[in-house]
Protein backbone atom coordinates (compact mmCIF):
# COMPACT_ATOMS: atom_id res chain seq x y z
CA UNK A 1 0.00 0.00 0.00
CA UNK A 2 1.12 3.61 -0.42
CA UNK A 3 2.67 5.89 2.12
CA UNK A 4 0.27 6.91 4.90
CA UNK A 5 0.20 10.33 6.48
CA UNK A 6 -0.29 9.65 10.16
CA UNK A 7 1.64 12.17 12.14
CA UNK A 8 5.30 11.53 11.34
CA UNK A 9 5.77 10.04 7.90
CA UNK A 10 7.04 6.53 7.82
CA UNK A 11 8.34 4.85 4.69
CA UNK A 12 7.21 4.29 1.16
CA UNK A 13 4.99 1.22 1.02
CA UNK A 14 4.06 1.32 4.70
CA UNK A 15 3.52 3.92 7.42
CA UNK A 16 4.54 4.95 10.88
CA UNK A 17 1.87 5.61 13.53
CA UNK A 18 2.10 8.80 15.52
CA UNK A 19 2.72 6.92 18.75
CA UNK A 20 2.45 3.64 20.59
CA UNK A 21 -1.24 4.18 21.31
CA UNK A 22 -1.97 4.39 17.59
CA UNK A 23 -0.44 0.96 17.05
CA UNK A 24 -3.03 -0.59 19.32
CA UNK A 25 -5.83 0.96 17.24
CA UNK A 26 -4.99 -1.15 14.18
CA UNK A 27 -8.14 -2.66 12.75
CA UNK A 28 -7.42 -4.72 9.67
CA UNK A 29 -10.04 -5.20 7.01
CA UNK A 30 -10.83 -7.57 4.24
CA UNK A 31 -14.27 -7.44 2.71
CA UNK A 32 -16.43 -10.20 1.49
CA UNK A 33 -15.09 -11.64 -1.71
CA UNK A 34 -15.43 -11.18 -5.04
CA UNK A 35 -18.40 -9.50 -4.93
CA UNK A 36 -18.24 -11.95 -2.29
CA UNK A 37 -20.13 -11.59 0.28
CA UNK A 38 -19.50 -10.87 -2.76
CA UNK A 39 -21.65 -13.20 -4.44
CA UNK A 40 -23.64 -13.72 -1.25
CA UNK A 41 -26.78 -15.79 -1.38
CA UNK A 42 -26.65 -16.02 -5.15
CA UNK A 43 -23.43 -18.01 -5.09
CA UNK A 44 -22.80 -20.03 -1.99
CA UNK A 45 -19.51 -21.88 -1.43
CA UNK A 46 -17.69 -18.54 -1.81
CA UNK A 47 -16.39 -17.90 1.71
CA UNK A 48 -16.31 -14.28 2.85
CA UNK A 49 -13.03 -13.17 4.43
CA UNK A 50 -13.75 -10.09 6.54
CA UNK A 51 -11.42 -8.42 9.02
CA UNK A 52 -13.62 -5.43 9.86
CA UNK A 53 -17.38 -5.10 10.42
CA UNK A 54 -18.09 -3.38 7.11
CA UNK A 55 -21.65 -3.85 5.85
CA UNK A 56 -21.95 -5.90 2.66
CA UNK A 57 -25.34 -4.45 1.74
CA UNK A 58 -27.44 -6.64 -0.55
CA UNK A 59 -26.22 -5.95 -4.05
CA UNK A 60 -25.84 -9.58 -5.07
CA UNK A 61 -28.62 -11.23 -3.03
CA UNK A 62 -31.14 -11.03 -5.85
CA UNK A 63 -31.65 -14.60 -7.05
CA UNK A 64 -34.88 -16.25 -5.84
CA UNK A 65 -34.63 -18.57 -2.86
CA UNK A 66 -37.25 -20.68 -1.09
CA UNK A 67 -35.16 -20.85 2.10
CA UNK A 68 -33.82 -17.33 2.46
CA UNK A 69 -36.74 -16.38 4.69
CA UNK A 70 -35.88 -19.47 6.78
CA UNK A 71 -32.53 -17.97 7.74
CA UNK A 72 -30.88 -19.30 4.58
CA UNK A 73 -30.98 -22.97 5.64
CA UNK A 74 -29.07 -25.05 3.10
CA UNK A 75 -27.42 -28.14 4.61
CA UNK A 76 -30.26 -30.56 5.40
CA UNK A 77 -33.19 -28.67 3.83
CA UNK A 78 -33.41 -28.54 0.04
CA UNK A 79 -33.98 -25.16 -1.63
CA UNK A 80 -35.81 -26.03 -4.83
CA UNK A 81 -35.50 -22.46 -6.17
CA UNK A 82 -31.87 -21.59 -5.51
CA UNK A 83 -30.16 -24.99 -5.48
CA UNK A 84 -29.58 -25.03 -9.28
CA UNK A 85 -27.69 -21.71 -9.01
CA UNK A 86 -25.47 -23.18 -6.28
CA UNK A 87 -24.97 -26.69 -7.67
CA UNK A 88 -25.89 -26.89 -11.37
CA UNK A 89 -26.42 -30.66 -11.09
CA UNK A 90 -29.38 -30.05 -8.77
CA UNK A 91 -31.15 -28.66 -11.79
CA UNK A 92 -31.98 -32.34 -12.37
CA UNK A 93 -34.80 -31.89 -9.84
CA UNK A 94 -36.49 -29.33 -12.09
CA UNK A 95 -39.57 -30.48 -13.99
CA UNK A 96 -41.24 -29.17 -17.13
CA UNK A 97 -40.73 -25.62 -18.31
CA UNK A 98 -41.03 -22.71 -15.89
CA UNK A 99 -40.48 -18.98 -16.01
CA UNK A 100 -39.58 -16.84 -13.02
CA UNK A 101 -38.99 -13.21 -12.05
CA UNK A 102 -37.75 -11.79 -8.76
CA UNK A 103 -37.71 -7.96 -8.41
CA UNK A 104 -35.35 -7.20 -5.51
CA UNK A 105 -34.82 -3.96 -3.59
CA UNK A 106 -32.05 -3.34 -1.07
CA UNK A 107 -31.10 -0.32 1.02
CA UNK A 108 -28.54 0.65 3.64
CA UNK A 109 -29.49 3.16 6.33
CA UNK A 110 -27.93 6.65 6.45
CA UNK A 111 -28.25 6.69 2.64
CA UNK A 112 -25.09 4.61 2.51
CA UNK A 113 -26.23 2.38 -0.33
CA UNK A 114 -29.17 0.87 -2.13
CA UNK A 115 -30.50 -0.29 -5.45
CA UNK A 116 -32.97 -2.36 -7.42
CA UNK A 117 -32.44 -5.53 -9.44
CA UNK A 118 -34.80 -7.26 -11.86
CA UNK A 119 -33.85 -10.88 -12.62
CA UNK A 120 -35.91 -12.97 -15.00
CA UNK A 121 -35.32 -16.49 -16.21
CA UNK A 122 -36.54 -19.79 -17.52
CA UNK A 123 -35.79 -23.43 -16.73
CA UNK A 124 -36.54 -26.47 -18.88
CA UNK A 125 -36.27 -30.16 -18.09
CA UNK A 126 -36.72 -33.19 -20.33
CA UNK A 127 -36.18 -36.90 -19.84
CA UNK A 128 -32.38 -36.67 -19.79
CA UNK A 129 -31.34 -33.07 -20.34
CA UNK A 130 -32.11 -29.97 -18.31
CA UNK A 131 -31.09 -26.34 -18.42
CA UNK A 132 -31.65 -22.86 -17.10
CA UNK A 133 -31.12 -19.29 -18.31
CA UNK A 134 -31.35 -16.12 -16.19
CA UNK A 135 -30.77 -12.44 -16.97
CA UNK A 136 -30.77 -9.43 -14.64
CA UNK A 137 -30.52 -5.66 -14.84
CA UNK A 138 -29.45 -3.70 -11.78
CA UNK A 139 -29.34 0.00 -10.92
CA UNK A 140 -27.61 1.32 -7.80
CA UNK A 141 -28.34 4.47 -5.84
CA UNK A 142 -25.66 7.12 -5.45
CA UNK A 143 -23.96 7.13 -2.07
CA UNK A 144 -21.73 9.47 -0.15
CA UNK A 145 -21.98 13.12 0.78
CA UNK A 146 -22.60 15.81 -1.81
CA UNK A 147 -19.33 16.96 -3.32
CA UNK A 148 -18.26 19.96 -5.36
CA UNK A 149 -17.60 19.22 -9.00
CA UNK A 150 -16.35 21.75 -11.50
CA UNK A 151 -17.26 20.53 -15.02
CA UNK A 152 -14.48 20.36 -17.53
CA UNK A 153 -11.56 20.84 -15.12
CA UNK A 154 -10.65 17.20 -14.53
CA UNK A 155 -8.18 15.41 -16.76
CA UNK A 156 -6.65 11.99 -16.73
CA UNK A 157 -2.98 11.24 -16.21
CA UNK A 158 -2.27 11.99 -19.89
CA UNK A 159 -3.97 15.40 -19.69
CA UNK A 160 -7.09 14.30 -21.59
CA UNK A 161 -10.29 15.83 -20.18
CA UNK A 162 -12.46 13.44 -18.23
CA UNK A 163 -16.05 13.11 -19.45
CA UNK A 164 -18.26 14.93 -16.96
CA UNK A 165 -21.47 13.28 -18.19
CA UNK A 166 -23.58 11.01 -16.03
CA UNK A 167 -21.74 7.83 -15.08
CA UNK A 168 -23.60 4.57 -15.56
CA UNK A 169 -24.80 2.97 -12.34
CA UNK A 170 -26.25 -0.03 -14.13
CA UNK A 171 -24.94 -3.58 -13.96
CA UNK A 172 -25.88 -6.58 -16.06
CA UNK A 173 -25.95 -10.27 -15.16
CA UNK A 174 -26.35 -13.45 -17.21
CA UNK A 175 -26.43 -17.06 -16.01
CA UNK A 176 -26.64 -20.29 -17.98
CA UNK A 177 -26.83 -23.95 -16.95
CA UNK A 178 -26.83 -27.25 -18.84
CA UNK A 179 -26.83 -30.77 -17.44
CA UNK A 180 -27.71 -34.41 -18.02
CA UNK A 181 -29.26 -37.21 -15.98
CA UNK A 182 -27.83 -40.72 -16.11
CA UNK A 183 -29.49 -44.08 -15.52
CA UNK A 184 -27.92 -44.67 -12.09
CA UNK A 185 -29.57 -41.60 -10.53
CA UNK A 186 -26.52 -39.50 -11.22
CA UNK A 187 -26.72 -35.97 -12.62
CA UNK A 188 -23.80 -33.92 -13.93
CA UNK A 189 -24.03 -30.28 -15.00
CA UNK A 190 -22.06 -27.08 -15.55
CA UNK A 191 -23.03 -23.45 -15.17
CA UNK A 192 -21.49 -20.08 -15.99
CA UNK A 193 -22.40 -16.64 -14.64
CA UNK A 194 -21.09 -13.28 -15.82
CA UNK A 195 -21.48 -9.75 -14.46
CA UNK A 196 -20.84 -6.50 -16.33
CA UNK A 197 -20.08 -4.07 -13.53
CA UNK A 198 -20.32 -0.28 -13.79
CA UNK A 199 -21.00 0.33 -10.10
CA UNK A 200 -20.25 -1.41 -6.80
CA UNK A 201 -22.36 -0.62 -3.77
CA UNK A 202 -20.77 1.94 -1.42
CA UNK A 203 -17.42 2.33 -3.21
CA UNK A 204 -17.70 6.15 -3.35
CA UNK A 205 -17.71 6.25 0.46
CA UNK A 206 -14.15 4.93 0.49
CA UNK A 207 -12.75 7.86 -1.48
CA UNK A 208 -13.58 10.88 0.71
CA UNK A 209 -12.89 14.19 -1.02
CA UNK A 210 -13.10 12.71 -4.51
CA UNK A 211 -15.14 14.38 -7.23
CA UNK A 212 -16.09 11.26 -9.13
CA UNK A 213 -15.46 7.51 -9.10
CA UNK A 214 -15.70 5.80 -12.48
CA UNK A 215 -16.07 2.04 -12.14
CA UNK A 216 -15.92 -0.54 -14.90
CA UNK A 217 -15.14 -4.21 -14.91
CA UNK A 218 -16.55 -7.69 -14.82
CA UNK A 219 -16.82 -10.84 -12.75
CA UNK A 220 -17.43 -14.46 -13.64
CA UNK A 221 -18.33 -17.68 -11.86
CA UNK A 222 -17.90 -21.13 -13.45
CA UNK A 223 -19.12 -24.32 -11.77
CA UNK A 224 -19.18 -28.04 -12.45
CA UNK A 225 -21.45 -30.09 -10.21
CA UNK A 226 -22.40 -33.69 -9.52
CA UNK A 227 -25.52 -34.85 -7.67
CA UNK A 228 -26.07 -38.52 -6.81
CA UNK A 229 -29.17 -40.03 -5.21
CA UNK A 230 -28.19 -43.03 -3.09
CA UNK A 231 -30.17 -45.81 -1.42
CA UNK A 232 -32.54 -45.14 1.49
CA UNK A 233 -33.02 -41.46 0.66
CA UNK A 234 -29.35 -40.50 0.90
CA UNK A 235 -27.71 -38.00 -1.44
CA UNK A 236 -24.19 -36.83 -2.27
CA UNK A 237 -23.09 -33.69 -4.10
CA UNK A 238 -19.72 -32.35 -5.28
CA UNK A 239 -19.05 -28.88 -6.72
CA UNK A 240 -15.87 -27.46 -8.23
CA UNK A 241 -15.81 -23.73 -8.97
CA UNK A 242 -13.71 -20.82 -10.13
CA UNK A 243 -14.67 -17.22 -9.45
CA UNK A 244 -12.90 -14.18 -10.89
CA UNK A 245 -13.20 -10.43 -10.31
CA UNK A 246 -11.58 -7.66 -12.38
CA UNK A 247 -12.77 -4.12 -11.64
CA UNK A 248 -11.11 -0.76 -12.32
CA UNK A 249 -11.89 2.31 -10.22
CA UNK A 250 -10.75 5.62 -11.73
CA UNK A 251 -11.02 8.32 -9.06
CA UNK A 252 -11.06 12.01 -9.94
CA UNK A 253 -9.87 14.65 -7.47
CA UNK A 254 -9.76 18.44 -7.72
CA UNK A 255 -7.20 19.97 -5.35
CA UNK A 256 -6.69 23.64 -4.56
CA UNK A 257 -3.14 25.04 -4.42
CA UNK A 258 -1.89 28.57 -3.75
CA UNK A 259 -0.08 30.11 -6.72
CA UNK A 260 2.27 32.77 -5.23
CA UNK A 261 3.09 34.26 -8.64
CA UNK A 262 -0.58 35.05 -9.37
CA UNK A 263 -1.57 35.36 -5.70
CA UNK A 264 -4.60 33.15 -6.12
CA UNK A 265 -5.82 29.61 -5.55
CA UNK A 266 -5.65 27.21 -8.48
CA UNK A 267 -7.69 24.09 -9.04
CA UNK A 268 -5.43 21.20 -10.09
CA UNK A 269 -7.12 18.05 -11.43
CA UNK A 270 -5.84 14.58 -10.58
CA UNK A 271 -6.97 11.11 -11.65
CA UNK A 272 -6.00 7.99 -9.70
CA UNK A 273 -6.38 4.63 -11.46
CA UNK A 274 -7.12 1.68 -9.18
CA UNK A 275 -7.34 -2.00 -10.06
CA UNK A 276 -9.04 -4.77 -8.10
CA UNK A 277 -8.13 -8.30 -9.22
CA UNK A 278 -9.17 -11.44 -7.36
CA UNK A 279 -9.59 -15.13 -8.07
CA UNK A 280 -11.08 -17.98 -6.06
CA UNK A 281 -10.86 -21.73 -6.57
CA UNK A 282 -13.30 -23.79 -4.54
CA UNK A 283 -14.39 -27.35 -3.83
CA UNK A 284 -17.56 -28.35 -1.97
CA UNK A 285 -18.83 -31.74 -0.79
CA UNK A 286 -22.27 -32.25 0.77
CA UNK A 287 -24.12 -35.30 2.11
CA UNK A 288 -27.68 -35.72 3.42
CA UNK A 289 -29.77 -38.64 4.68
CA UNK A 290 -32.95 -39.34 6.62
CA UNK A 291 -32.54 -39.88 10.34
CA UNK A 292 -33.66 -43.49 10.77
CA UNK A 293 -37.30 -43.79 9.63
CA UNK A 294 -38.39 -40.45 11.09
CA UNK A 295 -39.38 -37.18 9.42
CA UNK A 296 -35.98 -35.73 10.36
CA UNK A 297 -33.16 -35.28 7.87
CA UNK A 298 -29.50 -34.58 8.62
CA UNK A 299 -26.63 -33.35 6.50
CA UNK A 300 -22.96 -32.39 6.52
CA UNK A 301 -20.81 -30.14 4.33
CA UNK A 302 -17.14 -29.43 3.74
CA UNK A 303 -16.13 -26.43 1.61
CA UNK A 304 -12.65 -25.18 0.79
CA UNK A 305 -11.59 -21.94 -0.94
CA UNK A 306 -8.18 -20.79 -2.14
CA UNK A 307 -8.33 -17.03 -2.70
CA UNK A 308 -5.65 -14.91 -4.33
CA UNK A 309 -5.70 -11.17 -4.90
CA UNK A 310 -2.99 -9.88 -7.20
CA UNK A 311 -4.01 -6.22 -7.14
CA UNK A 312 -5.67 -4.16 -4.43
CA UNK A 313 -7.24 -0.72 -4.91
CA UNK A 314 -5.82 2.04 -2.71
CA UNK A 315 -8.74 3.83 -1.18
CA UNK A 316 -8.19 7.57 -0.75
CA UNK A 317 -4.47 7.29 -1.58
CA UNK A 318 -2.33 6.60 -4.71
CA UNK A 319 -1.76 3.03 -5.77
CA UNK A 320 1.56 1.35 -5.11
CA UNK A 321 1.99 -1.66 -7.45
CA UNK A 322 2.66 -5.08 -5.98
CA UNK A 323 0.42 -5.13 -2.89
CA UNK A 324 -1.38 -8.46 -2.77
CA UNK A 325 -2.65 -11.22 -0.53
CA UNK A 326 -3.97 -14.75 -0.34
CA UNK A 327 -6.22 -16.79 1.92
CA UNK A 328 -7.26 -20.37 2.57
CA UNK A 329 -10.77 -20.74 3.98
CA UNK A 330 -12.98 -23.67 5.03
CA UNK A 331 -16.57 -24.30 6.05
CA UNK A 332 -17.16 -27.47 8.10
CA UNK A 333 -20.74 -27.91 9.20
CA UNK A 334 -23.80 -29.98 9.86
CA UNK A 335 -27.54 -29.42 9.70
CA UNK A 336 -30.80 -30.97 10.75
CA UNK A 337 -34.28 -30.34 9.36
CA UNK A 338 -37.79 -31.71 9.75
CA UNK A 339 -40.89 -31.39 7.63
CA UNK A 340 -44.00 -32.83 9.21
CA UNK A 341 -47.58 -31.88 8.46
CA UNK A 342 -47.73 -28.12 7.89
CA UNK A 343 -44.48 -27.41 9.77
CA UNK A 344 -40.88 -27.05 8.59
CA UNK A 345 -37.96 -26.60 10.98
CA UNK A 346 -34.21 -26.50 10.42
CA UNK A 347 -30.89 -25.68 12.06
CA UNK A 348 -27.40 -25.29 10.53
CA UNK A 349 -24.11 -24.95 12.42
CA UNK A 350 -20.82 -24.21 10.66
CA UNK A 351 -17.24 -23.80 11.85
CA UNK A 352 -15.22 -21.46 9.61
CA UNK A 353 -11.42 -21.51 10.01
CA UNK A 354 -9.49 -19.12 7.73
CA UNK A 355 -5.80 -18.39 7.25
CA UNK A 356 -5.16 -15.08 5.53
CA UNK A 357 -1.87 -13.35 4.71
CA UNK A 358 -1.42 -9.91 3.15
CA UNK A 359 1.68 -7.87 2.48
CA UNK A 360 2.96 -4.49 1.33
CA UNK A 361 5.87 -4.11 -1.09
CA UNK A 362 8.06 -1.01 -1.13
CA UNK A 363 7.97 0.78 -4.49
CA UNK A 364 11.34 2.42 -3.80
CA UNK A 365 14.31 1.84 -1.47
CA UNK A 366 13.18 2.30 2.14
CA UNK A 367 15.15 3.31 5.21
CA UNK A 368 14.32 1.44 8.41
CA UNK A 369 14.11 2.95 11.86
CA UNK A 370 17.70 1.82 12.44
CA UNK A 371 18.78 3.56 9.23
CA UNK A 372 19.40 0.41 7.21
CA UNK A 373 18.07 0.30 3.65
CA UNK A 374 15.54 -2.12 2.23
CA UNK A 375 15.58 -2.58 -1.54
CA UNK A 376 12.58 -1.75 -3.72
CA UNK A 377 10.17 -4.67 -3.86
CA UNK A 378 10.93 -5.75 -0.30
CA UNK A 379 7.95 -6.72 1.84
CA UNK A 380 7.84 -3.89 4.32
CA UNK A 381 4.66 -4.99 6.11
CA UNK A 382 3.24 -8.50 6.56
CA UNK A 383 -0.10 -9.31 8.18
CA UNK A 384 -1.12 -12.80 9.18
CA UNK A 385 -4.73 -13.46 10.23
CA UNK A 386 -6.05 -16.62 11.88
CA UNK A 387 -9.84 -16.81 11.99
CA UNK A 388 -12.08 -19.04 14.10
CA UNK A 389 -15.49 -17.95 12.82
CA UNK A 390 -18.86 -19.60 13.39
CA UNK A 391 -22.16 -19.49 11.50
CA UNK A 392 -25.57 -20.53 12.84
CA UNK A 393 -28.88 -20.54 10.94
CA UNK A 394 -32.36 -21.24 12.27
CA UNK A 395 -35.67 -21.28 10.44
CA UNK A 396 -39.31 -22.18 11.09
CA UNK A 397 -42.08 -22.31 8.47
CA UNK A 398 -45.75 -23.19 8.36
CA UNK A 399 -48.05 -24.13 5.49
CA UNK A 400 -51.71 -23.14 5.73
CA UNK A 401 -53.92 -24.88 3.11
CA UNK A 402 -56.79 -22.83 1.73
CA UNK A 403 -58.17 -25.50 -0.55
CA UNK A 404 -56.90 -28.46 -2.55
CA UNK A 405 -54.95 -26.27 -4.99
CA UNK A 406 -54.28 -23.16 -2.93
CA UNK A 407 -52.18 -22.57 0.17
CA UNK A 408 -50.27 -19.93 2.14
CA UNK A 409 -46.81 -20.27 3.70
CA UNK A 410 -45.27 -18.25 6.53
CA UNK A 411 -41.55 -18.30 7.35
CA UNK A 412 -39.25 -16.69 9.91
CA UNK A 413 -35.55 -17.21 10.43
CA UNK A 414 -32.30 -15.86 11.83
CA UNK A 415 -28.63 -16.09 11.00
CA UNK A 416 -25.58 -15.34 13.14
CA UNK A 417 -22.09 -14.86 11.70
CA UNK A 418 -19.65 -14.63 14.61
CA UNK A 419 -16.23 -13.42 13.45
CA UNK A 420 -13.09 -13.70 15.55
CA UNK A 421 -9.47 -13.43 14.43
CA UNK A 422 -5.96 -12.90 15.70
CA UNK A 423 -3.68 -10.60 13.72
CA UNK A 424 0.10 -10.86 13.87
CA UNK A 425 1.86 -8.00 12.11
CA UNK A 426 5.52 -7.75 11.15
CA UNK A 427 6.77 -4.27 10.20
CA UNK A 428 10.21 -4.47 8.58
CA UNK A 429 10.68 -0.68 8.62
CA UNK A 430 9.87 -0.20 12.29
CA UNK A 431 11.51 -3.59 12.96
CA UNK A 432 8.63 -4.49 15.22
CA UNK A 433 6.07 -7.25 15.71
CA UNK A 434 2.60 -6.69 17.14
CA UNK A 435 -0.46 -8.86 17.77
CA UNK A 436 -4.11 -8.14 18.44
CA UNK A 437 -7.48 -9.90 18.56
CA UNK A 438 -10.74 -8.65 17.06
CA UNK A 439 -14.29 -9.99 17.19
CA UNK A 440 -17.84 -8.96 16.33
CA UNK A 441 -21.22 -10.49 15.39
CA UNK A 442 -23.40 -9.92 12.35
CA UNK A 443 -27.10 -10.75 12.79
CA UNK A 444 -29.62 -11.33 10.02
CA UNK A 445 -33.36 -11.56 10.66
CA UNK A 446 -35.53 -12.90 7.84
CA UNK A 447 -39.24 -13.33 7.16
CA UNK A 448 -41.49 -14.32 4.29
CA UNK A 449 -44.95 -15.17 3.07
CA UNK A 450 -45.93 -17.18 0.03
CA UNK A 451 -49.02 -18.07 -1.98
CA UNK A 452 -49.27 -21.23 -4.07
CA UNK A 453 -51.96 -21.68 -6.70
CA UNK A 454 -51.87 -25.07 -8.46
CA UNK A 455 -48.21 -25.07 -9.68
CA UNK A 456 -47.56 -21.33 -9.59
CA UNK A 457 -45.73 -19.71 -6.68
CA UNK A 458 -45.77 -16.10 -5.51
CA UNK A 459 -43.44 -15.24 -2.62
CA UNK A 460 -42.33 -12.21 -0.65
CA UNK A 461 -39.24 -12.42 1.49
CA UNK A 462 -37.35 -9.83 3.49
CA UNK A 463 -34.24 -9.71 5.60
CA UNK A 464 -32.37 -7.19 7.71
CA UNK A 465 -28.71 -7.43 8.71
CA UNK A 466 -27.17 -5.52 11.61
CA UNK A 467 -23.66 -5.40 13.04
CA UNK A 468 -22.07 -3.78 9.97
CA UNK A 469 -20.69 -0.28 9.44
CA UNK A 470 -19.90 2.11 6.62
CA UNK A 471 -17.56 5.12 6.50
CA UNK A 472 -17.99 8.82 5.90
CA UNK A 473 -20.47 10.06 8.53
CA UNK A 474 -20.34 12.97 10.95
CA UNK A 475 -22.00 10.86 13.64
CA UNK A 476 -20.19 7.69 14.63
CA UNK A 477 -19.77 5.41 17.62
CA UNK A 478 -16.06 5.20 18.23
CA UNK A 479 -14.70 3.20 15.31
CA UNK A 480 -12.14 5.40 13.55
CA UNK A 481 -9.90 3.89 10.91
CA UNK A 482 -6.17 4.58 11.08
CA UNK A 483 -4.82 3.43 7.71
CA UNK A 484 -6.46 2.53 4.36
CA UNK A 485 -10.04 1.39 3.94
CA UNK A 486 -11.51 -1.48 1.96
CA UNK A 487 -15.17 -1.94 0.96
CA UNK A 488 -17.05 -5.15 0.20
CA UNK A 489 -15.92 -5.61 -3.37
CA UNK A 490 -13.29 -8.30 -3.09
CA UNK A 491 -11.86 -11.03 -1.01
CA UNK A 492 -9.44 -9.28 1.24
CA UNK A 493 -7.28 -6.23 1.70
CA UNK A 494 -3.86 -5.63 3.18
CA UNK A 495 -3.52 -5.16 6.90
CA UNK A 496 -4.53 -2.11 8.92
CA UNK A 497 -7.16 0.06 7.31
CA UNK A 498 -8.82 3.43 7.37
CA UNK A 499 -7.97 6.94 6.25
CA UNK A 500 -6.85 9.20 9.12
CA UNK A 501 -9.89 10.25 11.10
CA UNK A 502 -12.36 8.57 8.74
CA UNK A 503 -15.33 7.64 10.96
CA UNK A 504 -17.41 4.51 10.59
CA UNK A 505 -21.08 4.41 11.66
CA UNK A 506 -23.39 1.49 12.33
CA UNK A 507 -25.87 0.78 9.54
CA UNK A 508 -28.67 -1.67 8.76
CA UNK A 509 -28.93 -3.40 5.39
CA UNK A 510 -32.44 -4.44 4.34
CA UNK A 511 -33.53 -6.51 1.34
CA UNK A 512 -37.05 -7.04 -0.02
CA UNK A 513 -37.88 -9.45 -2.83
CA UNK A 514 -41.06 -10.49 -4.62
CA UNK A 515 -40.62 -13.65 -6.70
CA UNK A 516 -43.00 -15.33 -9.12
CA UNK A 517 -42.59 -18.78 -10.68
CA UNK A 518 -45.08 -19.97 -13.30
CA UNK A 519 -45.20 -23.26 -15.24
CA UNK A 520 -45.35 -22.92 -19.03
CA UNK A 521 -46.22 -26.56 -19.63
Amino acid sequence: MPTRTLGAMGHVGSWRPAGASARHRYIAFVAAHALSAALTAAHAQIIAVKTAPVSDGGQFAFLPSANLSLGGLSIALADSTQDPFVNPAKGSRLTGVRMFAAPTFFSVTRKAGGGVTLPIGMSASGRQWFGQLALAMQELDETGQEQFFAPGVLTDVAGVPVDDGELSRQNRYVHGLAGRRFANKLAVAASASWWRLNAMDGVELYYPGSQRVRQHGEASDIRVGMYKTLARGQSLEVIALHNRLAVNQDVSFAEFFWDPSQRQMKLIPRLEPNADRAGTWGLHVGYTRPLADSTWRIGAIMTGNRITQSSLPSYDLPVVPGDAGRATAFNLGGGIARTTGPWTFGLDAIFEPIWNRTWVNADAPVQTIRETTLAAGTRTLENEFRFTNAIARLGVGANAPISKDYSLTFDVGARLHAIRYRLEQNDAVLESQTASTQRWNEWTRSWGIGFRAVNADLRYRGQMTTGGRRPGFDEFDGLVAVDAVRPSTSSFAPGPFGAPGLPFAKVRATTHQISLSVPIR
